[in-house]
């Protein structure tokens, strides 16, 4: 191995190398889903509002549901507080539980202007996109883009019930886990 080369560096430019460096990066218990490098993909996870069908709608063309997947070993959270929508907003973090999982769904970016989604997240600024690797209800791994929070607060949030119940009736509408579901209903809400 080189030893400029880090060790979770991947080499985009040729896809099977990028398919290999994924696979033994994703069989390693400690490594999370969080790609290193500029990994890029046709998909886009989505694990919040964006699960609504309304939500989604408003801010792509045509969105194609692809499959129900999770990030294994990753929670939801909402490390930012957001004044305009008086709710904390939604991101993912890196979890050592290995019963821990944010489930959601990925849609086909073939085609897709993400120019208006960018700007309702508040790209740069409070949200970027990052390549993960997402499973399937079995064992297939795939990449995926998703929206992170940028910045952090030092003190986490809670989401408003707006947008909690928003995030709820799109795992319900997307057929996400029943026991996820339950999960998402008993997080707790600033109002």
């Amino acid at each position: 191995m080189d030893e400029d080369k880090n060790e979770t560096d991947v080499a985009v430019d040729d896809p099977q190398e990028v398919l290999a460096e994924l696979v033994r990066l994703t069989e390693q218990p400690d490594e999370d889903s969080f790609l290193p490098g500029d990994v890029q993909s046709d998909q886009l996870f989505v694990y919040d509002e964006l699960l609504h069908p309304a939500v989604i709608s408003r801010y792509l063309d045509h969105p194609r549901q692809r499959i129900v997947c999770h990030m294994p070993m990753h929670r939801l959270i909402f490390p930012k507080f957001f004044p305009p929508r008086n709710s904390g907003l939604s991101s993912v973090v890196r979890s050592r539980a290995p019963e821990d999982a944010v489930w959601g769904v990925t849609f086909d970016l073939a085609g897709q202007d993400l120019k208006r989604l960018d700007r309702y997240k508040g790209v740069p600024n409070r949200y970027h996109l990052r390549a993960v690797v997402v499973q399937d209800r079995g064992t297939i791994k795939s990449v995926a883009m998703t929206y992170v929070i940028t910045a952090p607060d030092e003190k986490s949030s809670k989401p408003s019930k707006e947008l909690l119940d928003t995030i709820v009736e799109g795992a319900l509408h997307r057929k996400l886990p029943e026991d996820y579901i339950k999960s998402l209903r008993e997080l707790e809400t600033l109002d």
